[in-house]
């Protein structure tokens, strides 16, 4: 498992997986990244568009898979 930091973009929401699951393609750092399939991240990978995230990823047949995101928060003031 890798890590990266910076701004996630919403590219486009991809066709739902055959169990009915959103699935989506994001940008971070000019760096693309999709949701897994049947992920639950898929729920809630749009209310992070636009925000500095932590994303944990790995790589699986050449398409990188973002699994776990958490947004930055300052470490001084402790807002987003």
């Amino acid at each position: 498992m890798e890590k990266i930091t910076g701004v996630l973009n919403v590219i486009k929401k991809l066709p739902l997986s055959r169990m009915g699951n959103p699935k989506y393609r994001v940008a971070i750092n000019n760096v693309i990244f999709e949701t897994g399939t049947n992920a639950s991240l898929g729920y809630a990978i749009t209310n992070y568009d636009n925000k500095k995230v932590i994303a944990t990823f790995k790589t699986t047949f050449g398409s990188r898979n973002a699994n776990i995101l958490e947004e930055v928060k300052d470490l001084y003031t402790g807002e987003v």
